[in-house]
């Protein structure tokens, strides 16, 4: 059931999306576009997301709305350039403060400078309660890690940090800065434009400096300087910590080497990533494995047909990731899941199928609910030690559905972090694509309440908090200390 595919969140991707991927996308334009053209993609683009969204206006009055609109379609009184047409298309769609409102089309401009060599913005950052904390820097820059960063190009932290947001479809600033991570250069090039240097305001220790830093090209990037090897979590992972703990790295919760979007979610993929969880458990309960850390962190999300096989290892009762499913029926929602069934015409008993007779019997802006069916627990052989579930704010969409629904049926103990994207949340994406400049926009169809009946979007919140260091280092410090938890048998 495609769902919750956030698959290519800028903190989990970084600027490898930004820069543009293997996947077919529309493409806009060459050269400029008209005036009208631009207003008409425009309104297209309010209408659409008016019609289809779940709820568009849920966060953001729709006066609100209104005023942009109006003021966007006075600004396009002459050519308008795709790049330029792309940020101001975005930041309307960012009004919502729905992660899944949004233009999925890569910005061309990006990638035109990305591809003639241009420099950009040299430092990482990382926004904490309150602070913008440098984790990166290049070496002699006269910046290190550590260093907190109090303005840039002369505008204090508020100014600045809220210029760069504004193009980041997100339900909160905790949540836009979590998704700002790894991809500074592309929203400082955003705002800023080209420049061969940038003003920085610095404190460390109690004092603070103006330092002039030299942009750096892309690819120099992955040479900053950082306070240690920061550790990583990539793929998956399946191994005994000791004795009694296992421990799980499912990874994104899809086909990890797919190359086209059909490939995300391929039986094929599904029936090799179920046969190494079934493996790993196995395994686990071999070893009499008492503790099973479940691993949830910077992980993209992806599809509950993947996620479902590793909780029914564990699950005491039928569930399912929501407990409920409201869909607004809109002609963008019907001609997209059309578009799926045209492209499988023997598929009669899909997800796809079973919303197309859902959508037949409603009228267009009729809010329904689609009936989600239950995941059983798995017959024969299970796990039935305790579970401890690890998220942080690099967690996102399936991912937080899966932590979600392992603390609302109580099927396990989550450590950790909040997390920034939500567990009641405005998703199951779906796409329509303006006419002129050909930008995909993407859309969330439902509005999916947690297992737990919490209708207010909110994220997940750990049972448990584990310390976080500002910088990750190369000691994982969360996973270090819950180990020590459950050793002192302390959970």
């Amino acid at each position: 059931m495609r769902l919750l595919p956030r698959l290519a969140a800028l903190a989990g991707a970084g600027l490898l999306t930004l820069a543009g991927c293997g996947m077919a996308e529309p493409q806009p334009p060459a050269g400029t576009l008209t005036a009208e053209e631009a207003i008409a993609d425009l309104d297209r683009l309010y209408a659409g997301l008016r019609s289809a969204e779940a709820d568009l206006f849920a966060a953001t009055p729709e006066a609100v709305f209104e005023a942009r609109h109006a003021e966007l379609r006075a600004q396009f009184d002459g050519p308008v350039m795709p790049a330029d047409l792309h940020a101001d298309l975005q930041r309307f769609a960012a009004l919502a403060r729905h992660a899944h409102t949004r233009i999925d089309t890569p910005n061309p401009g990006w990638s035109d400078f990305v591809e003639a060599g241009g420099t950009v913005f040299p430092l990482s950052l990382r926004v904490e309660d309150g602070e913008v904390i440098v984790a990166g820097a290049p070496e002699g820059s006269g910046v290190a890690p550590g260093d907190r960063l109090v303005s840039l190009e002369g505008e204090p932290n508020p100014i600045w940090l809220a210029r760069l947001t504004r193009n980041i479809s997100a339900e909160t600033p905790a949540f836009a800065y979590a998704q700002l991570a790894n991809a500074e250069p592309y929203y400082v090039w955003l705002e800023y434009g080209p420049r061969s240097h940038f003003s920085a305001g610095i404190e460390r220790s109690g004092t603070r400096e103006t330092v002039l830093l030299d942009a750096i090209p892309l690819e120099a990037l992955s040479d900053l300087v950082r306070l240690e090897s920061g550790f990583s979590l990539p793929g998956r992972e399946a191994r005994m910590l000791s004795e009694d703990i296992a421990y799980l790295r499912p990874g994104g919760f899809f086909n990890l080497d797919a190359t086209t979007s059909e490939d995300f979610f391929a039986p094929d993929a599904l029936a090799a990533y179920r046969q190494f969880v079934d493996a790993a458990f196995e395994d686990f309960v071999a070893h009499g494995a008492s503790d099973l850390v479940l691993d949830l962190r910077d992980n993209p999300g992806g599809d509950n047909s993947f996620s479902d096989p590793v909780i029914a290892w564990f699950a005491d009762e039928p569930f399912r990731f929501a407990s409920d499913f409201r869909i607004r029926v809109s002609p963008e929602t019907t001609a997209s899941n059309q578009a799926r069934l045209d492209a499988m015409p023997e598929d009669t008993e899909s997800i796809s199928a079973q919303l197309a007779a859902l959508y037949a019997g409603a009228e267009p802006g009729e809010l329904v609910s689609f009936d989600l069916p239950y995941a059983p627990p798995r017959a024969g052989q299970r796990f039935t030690g305790k579970v401890h579930v690890l998220v942080n704010r690099y967690s996102y969409s399936n991912a937080v559905s899966a932590a979600a629904l392992i603390q609302d049926y109580g099927f396990g103990t989550i450590y950790g972090e909040p997390t920034r994207d939500m567990a009641t949340t405005y998703g199951a994406m779906e796409h329509f694509t303006l006419p002129h400049s050909g930008f995909s926009v993407g859309y969330p169809k439902a509005h999916i309440i947690r297992p737990n009946g919490e209708e207010a979007s909110h994220p997940v919140t750990p049972d448990v908090p584990l310390p976080v260091p500002a910088v990750r280092g190369a000691r994982d410090v969360m996973l270090d200390t819950l180990v020590a938890r459950l050793s002192r048998r302390d959970p």
